[in-house]
């Protein structure tokens, strides 16, 4: 399993902090795991809004869209300060 974690408004938004997941072989990075979430849900798909003004970190390192994930990896999104 995943560990997704949310914080600030996201976790407002979505009404959880965090949650664990079984990921589908498609959703094999960043990019996809949002894709997957927001096909999975709406509520993702708006907050997560394709990686746009968010900080992801995989294992508590910094990542890009493109960054792999995995099984028993931790995947935290954390919104930008709005200026």
């Amino acid at each position: 399993m995943t560990k997704l974690m949310y914080f600030a408004q996201l976790a407002d938004a979505l009404g959880k902090t965090s949650e664990q997941v079984t990921l589908p072989a498609s959703a094999g990075n960043v990019k996809a795991l949002i894709d997957w979430l927001g096909r999975r849900d709406e509520a993702y798909g708006k907050a997560l809004a394709n990686g746009k003004e968010l900080t992801v970190m995989v294992n508590r390192a910094p990542a890009t869209l493109e960054t792999a994930i995995g099984d028993g990896d931790e995947v935290a999104f954390i919104p930008e300060r709005v200026k």
